[in-house]
């Protein structure tokens, strides 16, 4: 064994946990993620690499799925954000495609006298396919990670379905040789291995599509809604304003003749009902943001309409720390959400109350009594197996995720609690 081959063994483990991490979601900050993994990832490398000195090539990669790859996932597992089929298939997407990239050099440096090729090879390859997965991968894959929740396991099991197939192709690679018939099959695996990925990937992305495209309708949808509701509080409060300047003029006259009477209880009276009257033609206002007035001028109109007593007590920074209309859609989703919780739940009983805060940190609180018993998933995040139901709760957790704004969801007694924090 040579220096040049020795040193493209150790360049290869390196490159794999650096392509790892590019795709991976950690549930701890990078800097955190970054200290963790080398107090424990590079020496698991080292002490691999010394393994792979000592007992050689062919027997090291019988034994490097107990030696490397198990304790890599093992720890990984444990700082993963999502721990589900997301992981597994994103860790068996990057080990497998690297064990090809080896497997590949590996048989072309037989027919090629010395480790030149070996060594340049992967030099070369393995900071392209990192520039390449950076630039025009990364921020998709992430992107594809936070917002496609279902249909992974399937997709997890092809991943360990190629590690396996992939693993028995390097232990046997020195059997193929012998065996020259084995070395189609290995090369048909070998072709359909990154088609199958890029396959995948490109379904996973149409339900992402799925997905945005049901952000942008509801986006739309919030707009829309906002617009509808400050129209027809205008055009009711101009209804009632223009029926008051129509009756001004008696009012006018009566308060005239009971100052000309002296009876000023009476005057008193009258005036604090004409007041009153003039108080209904006001339109309600939560905050001063425009937009996010409007929406909870809709929805909260909307919980009033179906029984449901509101609170509010709204603070918002200013200027906002995020996009308002998507702060404004999250809030719909959540007010919408906290509606349709109380459907079983007792008239009279019904409530909602909604809290702000802009300092010492923005916060939103969203409270609502429930009828029964939510369901969350691994992540803490509420699932429903109501068809046409479950989007809106998407869109809040991708919202938070994408300004990384702390969220909570739980219940508490009998009421549901929804906390962001930002």
């Amino acid at each position: 064994m040579t220096f040049l081959k020795d040193f493209s063994i150790i360049w290869s483990l390196v490159h794999t946990l650096v392509l790892f991490l590019l795709l991976f979601e950690s549930r701890f900050p990078k800097r955190k993620l970054l200290r963790l993994t080398a107090s424990f990832i590079l020496p698991l490398i080292a002490l691999n690499f010394v393994l792979f000195l000592l007992i050689g090539a062919d027997r090291y990669m019988k034994l490097m799925l107990i030696t490397l790859s198990l304790p890599s996932f093992v720890f990984f597992w444990f700082l993963a954000k999502y721990r589900g089929g997301r992981f597994v298939f994103t860790f068996c997407m990057v080990d497998t495609l690297v064990l090809e990239l080896i497997y590949i050099t590996n048989i072309i440096d037989r027919y090629i006298p010395g480790d030149w090729f070996l060594f340049l090879s992967r030099l070369v390859a393995y900071p392209l396919i990192e520039w390449l997965v950076y630039a025009r991968f990364k921020t998709i894959y992430r992107k594809v990670q936070n917002e496609v929740q279902k249909g992974w396991w399937i997709f997890a099991l092809t991943g360990v379905l190629f590690y396996i197939a992939i693993t028995l192709a390097l232990n046997f690679h020195s059997g193929s040789s012998a065996h020259p018939e084995h070395m189609s099959v290995f090369l048909i695996l070998l072709v359909l291995m990154p088609i199958s990925y890029l396959n995948i990937f490109n379904t996973l992305r149409h339900q992402q599509s799925a997905f945005e495209s049901k952000e942008q309708e509801n986006l739309l949808k919030v707009q829309v809604a906002t617009v509808q509701s400050r129209i027809q509080e205008y055009s009711d409060s101009n209804a009632l304003f223009s029926k008051e300047r129509h009756d001004f003029r008696h009012k006018l006259q009566t308060i005239c003749r009971l100052v000309e009477m002296k009876k000023y209880d009476e005057l008193l009276t009258t005036v604090s009902k004409y007041n009153e009257m003039l108080d209904e033609t006001k339109m309600k206002k939560y905050c001063e943001n425009a937009v996010l007035d409007a929406v909870f001028s809709s929805y909260l109109h909307k919980a009033e309409l179906a029984g449901i007593s509101v609170t509010t007590a709204l603070y918002f920074p200013d200027p906002l720390p995020v996009n308002e209309v998507e702060l404004a859609t999250a809030l719909a989703n959540a007010i919408e959400n906290a509606i349709h919780a109380q459907d079983s739940v007792e008239e009279g009983l019904r409530h909602i109350e909604i809290k702000s805060i802009a300092s010492p940190q923005f916060m939103l609180e969203v409270k609502n009594t429930i009828g029964a018993a939510v369901k969350f998933d691994a992540d803490g995040v509420p699932v429903t197996e109501a068809a046409g139901h479950g989007f809106g709760t998407r869109s809040i957790v991708a919202f938070c995720e994408k300004y990384d704004a702390f969220y909570e969801f739980k219940t508490q007694d009998d009421q549901f609690v929804l906390r962001i924090l930002f």
